[in-house]
């Protein structure tokens, strides 16, 4: 009698067990079905907090896009080419892969067509490595300094480590600083991105952008994710130009457009530039490292590295 009442006693149990989950298994599918609406009555109130932190937005898009996560090989493509430089004094660090060089001859720029003339000269091939391969950059730019960003067939580069930079004085150009990634490879068939709209958003309630402040721009491109075995990879970011209304600082936020956080502690580039005089060239050197006579900038090139590079201006 009693193992009975007891066999009853777990029938009962696991009936009303199994009416419990089939009962919160259809409340869990009808809130599927109504979370687009829920997510819509979330992005309005979070426009509505932003209005009220006096914070503005413009238009975003709020279409999803596309992107690959890529791996590139840490290689050293613009150590491979300093022989073609000419009429500049380089400084090139093989360490971190940049190149610094100042123009031995002058090159001037129209004030009303600086960028298009400085994009011609780009696409001639001419004393700027890959040179074609960069793209003029606006938002990034300043009124000492313009800056290009490396462009592949997945989108732009924005990240310090696919950047030209050139330094203005006036209609001048100065100098430059570049960075170049190698050859791409897919690691994943294509996702899906969060909007640009998903990105500013996030970046608020995280409170990443400050009351009295504006969204200057927003566009999105590749950055690096991590830096593992003798590769970078990279996954497509929005990045985000944030202004305080008040002080008129700018701040460039990075949120990874796959997973949707939010990438701290990098910086999108270096207006800092170095100067370097020469007197001799080892042409002899595997890694056409040439010997300096003078480095001036201990905050660019670590004088405890052997890679070290500055070339006299070649004559004509």
């Amino acid at each position: 009698m009693d193992f009975r009442r007891i066999e009853w006693i777990f029938l009962i149990v696991f009936i009303g067990l199994d009416i419990f989950l089939g009962f919160s298994y259809m409340q869990n599918n009808s809130k599927i079905v109504f979370s687009d609406d829920q997510v819509t009555a979330t992005s309005s109130t979070i426009l509505r907090d932003m209005r009220d932190d006096n914070i503005t937005v413009g238009s975003l898009s709020t279409k999803q896009g596309e992107g690959y996560y890529l791996s590139s090989q840490v290689t050293d493509p613009l150590g491979s080419h300093l022989d073609e430089l000419s009429n500049q004094t380089y400084a090139y660090n093989r360490t971190t892969h940049t190149l610094r060089s100042e123009f031995g001859i002058q090159i001037l720029l129209s004030k009303k067509k600086a960028v298009a003339d400085l994009e011609k000269y780009l696409k001639t091939g001419q004393n700027i490595i890959f040179g074609d391969q960069y793209e003029y950059s606006a938002g990034l730019s300043s009124s000492d300094s313009m800056v290009f960003v490396q462009k592949t067939k997945y989108g732009s580069i924005i990240d310090a480590q696919g950047e030209l930079i050139f330094k203005l004085d006036d209609d001048e150009v100065i100098s430059y600083t570049q960075t170049y990634v190698g050859d791409l490879t897919v690691l994943r068939e294509k996702q899906a991105t969060i909007s640009a709209n998903d990105a500013v958003q996030l970046l608020y309630i995280s409170s990443e952008i400050p009351e009295n402040s504006k969204i200057v721009w927003c566009k999105l491109g590749y950055s690096e994710l991590i830096s593992v075995r003798g590769s970078v990879i990279f996954v497509p970011v929005w990045n985000v130009m944030v202004q305080h209304k008040g002080t008129k600082n700018e701040s460039l936020k990075k949120v990874n457009a796959l997973n949707s956080t939010i990438i701290k502690n990098q910086s999108t580039g270096s207006s800092s530039s170095s100067r370097s005089t020469s007197t001799s060239t080892d042409t002899n050197s595997s890694e056409t490292s040439i010997t300096s006579a003078s480095v001036d900038s201990s905050s660019l090139l670590n004088s405890t590295q052997t890679n070290v590079a500055a070339t006299t201006p070649a004559t004509n």
